[in-house]
């Protein structure tokens, strides 16, 4: 008997730790996959953050709407908008290559690490 094809409706359930810890792995693809989420994907967040700082301002998009920060936390959100499109770009740019790749798992460790209190320094000083 011949197996099924493993489709959207057939396939297991997957969580939120199970795709957080597939960023943990170097991710499949070529060169395509590498340019295209590891530079382009990447440069979203890195460009807006970056105006961001510059403006004085950023957006914390949310399910429900969004809000404007300014000042510290705005300064801080933007910092982790740019360490959350380094980690983009370690994770594919870096894992995908041969030479960068010993380096990637560092870099992605040290991004986290950035965006993790900076994320949570602006929420924070929104909220409190």
């Amino acid at each position: 008997m011949k197996k099924a094809k493993e489709s959207i409706w057939t396939r297991p359930m997957r969580t939120y730790f199970d795709d957080a810890e597939d960023l943990a792995d170097a991710p499949s693809g070529g060169r395509t996959k590498q340019w295209l989420a590891g530079v382009v994907l990447a440069a979203v967040p890195i460009i807006y953050g970056s105006i961001c700082i510059q403006r004085g301002h950023t957006t914390l998009f949310g399910r429900g709407g969004s809000s404007d920060l300014s000042g510290d936390a705005g300064f801080w959100l933007a910092t982790a908008y740019i360490a959350a499109g380094a980690f983009l770009h370690f994770h594919y740019f870096w894992s995908l290559s041969e030479r960068l790749w010993p380096f990637s798992q560092f870099a992605k460790v040290l991004s986290v690490l950035v965006f993790l209190p900076s994320f949570l320094y602006a929420l924070y000083r929104t909220f409190f």
